[in-house]
């Protein structure tokens, strides 16, 4: 069976560097002939959206723009886009062969440590000199002065640049940073219909789920209203009421210290508080680290009096059959001494990896095809499409999608924005989103809450990836093989604690283990990569 299995592989991995050499086998071989300037070959994956195709796309305005812009730019494209659920092996098996490589490659599904060994091989450009030499400007522009953060995570340990990223940005009246909340939600409409004022304290939040239970708020004839809440990860948001951080480690909100909220004072009474709830049976203990279908049911059936989600959401309103509603909070004061914290999400956000690779025959043109990417035109296209038929301009200039329906309406009329259509195959996505849509598209309450956010200080962002630099060989070798045990054991550890499995008194026991397990270690390393981080210029 193992040598069949191989031999399937085999043939698999032969056959696809067969199609793949042929599909570009029109961009000719050889050296920098003038035949061949302009030609460039892209690899990337095909998302497959059952009706909007990238294999139609000649039949979409918004395609005619993006492809006048290639010809203006000189650059004539050959497009390999494989199936994404194939594209893994495709990738692994097209780099690992270091031939005839694309001259532009969707490296996305690579990890860090791979994709800098095949530059260290030589099958990967750096990108830095080839900017200088060729760029028009805009790759600088926009890495610059538009996501200065995606400078210091695409910066190599040795100081060099191998791939291009996605970029991510929401603002709000122009050019304020936007991020948005995740938070704890409320039903509204059982706090109005027990008389209940909205919770400013923990401590409350916990009596009115008492009170929803105790009273049968979902009128049912049961005590069967519970929140779902997963407390074997510090994501959930009464993490933060804590003070606490998002995850095993996490950023301060002044970014420049790691933390860990294993060490944080609020930490014991949080689990104290947990326990309360467990307790009172208002915590859900049988649906901890739930399916999202398992949770959707609760909901459906209407039994969910609070859970953690994006503050702006409204797909929980949808699954209440009853027309129930739900309300995010702010940061509730749970102990003296401790200011709540929120958790936000970024509002820029860099992830996905584009090459160049040391098979490119004609360099420059595909300088060029990232010059087009990064800039104001191509952003517009892509994340908004085109005025007056995929958005248009509210009072205030700010942009407002027209058509949000169904992917196959949207097909119909061919009314769409680039990133349907091409976004995150062979070519980055570049989103300019703003706040003035997703507030125009939710009740008084969250729009109130989001405006909100935007002051709020403490904070933690709900995950580091945007703010570490890439860290080296032996810095990632270190970091995988504590986290492979450590967040295992923080796992079980903070559920058993919840769920009074555990004692708070052998807490120094605890402390211990995770010690012997890397803890700290994986504190300093996080902190040297943050320091890097905001060491770059």
């Amino acid at each position: 069976m193992k040598t069949r299995k191989s031999l399937r592989w085999l043939g698999l991995s032969a056959l696809i560097s067969t199609l793949l050499v042929s599909a570009c086998s029109n961009a000719g071989e050889g050296g920098s002939s003038e035949a061949q300037r302009g030609n460039l070959r892209l690899l990337g994956p095909d998302f497959g959206n059952r009706y909007i195709k990238f294999e139609e796309r000649e039949k979409y305005p918004v395609w005619t723009e993006i492809d006048k812009m290639i010809k203006e730019a000189g650059i004539n494209p050959t497009y390999e886009l494989v199936p994404s659920e194939q594209y893994n092996v495709v990738i692994q098996t097209r780099m690992a062969s270091g031939n005839k490589l694309p001259d532009i490659v969707n490296i996305s599904a690579l990890d860090n440590v791979t994709v800098l060994n095949l530059a260290k091989q030589g099958a990967l450009q750096d990108l830095n000199p080839l900017i200088e030499k060729y760029s028009n400007g805009n790759i600088r522009k926009m890495y610059d002065e538009q996501f200065p953060i995606a400078k210091k995570t695409t910066i190599s340990p040795d100081g060099k640049m191998y791939w291009f990223s996605s970029l991510h940005k929401k603002t709000y009246q122009g050019d304020q940073p936007a991020p948005v909340s995740l938070t704890m939600l409320l039903r509204q409409d059982w706090l109005d219909k027990l008389k209940l004022p909205a919770p400013t304290t923990a401590e409350e939040y916990l009596q009115a789920l008492k009170k929803m239970r105790e009273e049968d708020a979902n009128n049912n004839g049961q005590k069967d209203e519970v929140l779902l809440y997963n407390p074997g990860s510090f994501s959930g948001s009464i993490a933060q009421w804590f003070g606490l951080g998002t995850d095993i480690t996490a950023i301060d909100y002044d970014g420049k210290k790691i933390v860990s909220p294993w060490y944080q004072d609020g930490v014991k009474d949080y689990f104290r508080y947990l326990q309360r709830l467990v307790k009172e049976g208002i915590l859900d203990t049988n649906l901890i680290a739930a399916s999202g279908e398992q949770t959707q049911q609760k909901m459906i059936d209407d039994k969910v009096s609070s859970f953690h989600s994006y503050n702006l959401e409204m797909w929980s309103e949808l699954n209440v059959a009853k027309g129930g509603s739900y309300t995010p909070l702010m940061p509730l004061k749970a102990i003296d001494g401790i200011d709540p914290a929120m958790q936000v999400e970024p509002p820029f956000l860099v992830w996905e990896k584009y090459a160049i690779t040391k098979d490119a025959k004609d360099v420059e043109a595909a300088i060029k095809y990232f010059d087009m990417i990064y800039s104001e035109k191509y952003a517009d296209l892509h994340y908004w499409g085109i005025k007056d038929q995929t958005y248009k301009l509210d009072e205030t200039g700010a942009k407002q999608f027209i058509n949000n329906g169904p992917d196959a309406e949207l097909a119909k009329n061919k009314q769409v924005q680039g990133a349907l259509l091409f976004g995150g195959t062979v070519f980055p996505r570049v989103q300019m989103a703003n706040l003035e849509f997703e507030l125009s598209r939710v009740p008084k309450s969250k729009a109130d809450n989001e405006l909100q956010v935007l002051k709020y200080k403490p904070f933690y962002y709900n995950s580091t990836a945007n703010f570490l630099a890439i860290p080296d060989e032996k810095q990632l070798d270190a970091k995988t093989q504590i986290l492979t045990n450590l967040t295992t054991y923080s796992t079980e550890l903070a559920t058993k604690l919840a769920l009074g499995q555990k004692s708070l008194d052998d807490w120094d026991q605890y402390i211990a283990e995770m010690k012997k397990l890397g803890l700290d270690e994986l504190i300093a390393i996080d902190q040297q990569l943050l320091d890097r981080y905001n060491s770059i210029q």
